[in-house]
């Protein structure tokens, strides 16, 4: 898997959110949700090559006419981000949820050593590949567990060895 090849943010008033893709050969992968958290990644096969880069050269263009900026830059959100299309919505759905009213007088969660963790989890489905993720967050400490599925034994050792080069070189240590 290669790095991403742009990384947009937007910030702006509650809003807080990243886009990021790269086209591998014919396909385009795209990466969104909220700044801090993985968010989830849509994975789209196209005609050609040409066809993935032309889509991803658009997608890139509207993302930057609604505000985005690249990562680590600090600007001003702009543009009309509550467009209507699909991928605005993809982005609502990575918000938290709602907030519940809690009974009165009860402590909030965060505050309470025995509150259940809250998460979510999220099924990503690429051809022959499957990715359930489970995320959740207990106090301080964020919890992701991820289980991957393909079609054969020989397909999910050439994933396992990729994850693990990808985890080495992001700066994790094996132990």
């Amino acid at each position: 898997m290669s790095d991403w090849t742009v990384t947009l943010e937007f910030e702006e008033g509650t809003s807080s959110k990243f886009w990021r893709a790269r086209v591998e050969g014919k396909t385009l992968y795209v990466n969104y949700g909220k700044i801090g958290a993985n968010g989830q990644t849509q994975v789209k096969q196209l005609a050609d090559a040409d066809a993935a880069t032309s889509e991803y050269e658009k997608l890139v263009r509207e993302k930057r006419k609604k505000g985005y900026v690249d990562a680590g830059t600090k600007a001003a959100g702009g543009g009309d981000d509550d467009q209507d299309d699909a991928e605005d919505q993809d982005d609502a759905d990575d918000e938290a949820p709602p907030k519940q009213a809690a009974p009165a007088g009860s402590k909030p969660a965060a505050a309470s050593p025995a509150a259940k963790p809250v998460g979510v989890r999220y099924v990503l489905e690429a051809g022959k590949r499957r990715v359930e993720t489970h995320l959740s967050i207990d106090g301080k400490t964020v919890r992701m567990e991820a289980v991957e599925t393909y079609a054969d034994a020989d397909a999910a050792k050439k994933a396992h060895e990729r994850l693990k080069k990808t985890l080495l070189g992001e700066g994790y240590n094996q132990g």
